[in-house]
């Protein structure tokens, strides 16, 4: 199913009530969300469009820093004790 708007529109508004109450999961769940299709494509954005084929090494990071970033902004939130 494909997700309108509106559901754009819900997504924004959570990460902003949740960034200004200093959450940081629902940023996480963005940053492991936005790492499928890019596992799926083969491309990421950074400042621009970086493809596997054509730079594996900083399509890989990319996408270990996406991965490392949520885990640690979800665990952040989950375990306070140990940011």
């Amino acid at each position: 199913m494909k997700e309108g708007p509106l559901a754009n529109y819900i997504a924004f508004a959570v990460l902003m009530v949740t960034t200004v109450l200093g959450y940081q999961t629902f940023w996480g769940l963005l940053f492991l969300y936005w790492t499928v299709p890019n596992f799926i494509s083969g491309r990421a954005f950074l400042v621009s469009v970086v493809t596997r084929q054509q730079d594996p090494v900083l399509y890989w990071l990319i996408q270990v820093a996406w991965i490392v970033l949520g885990i640690s902004m979800i665990l952040s939130d989950v375990f306070p004790q140990w940011a």
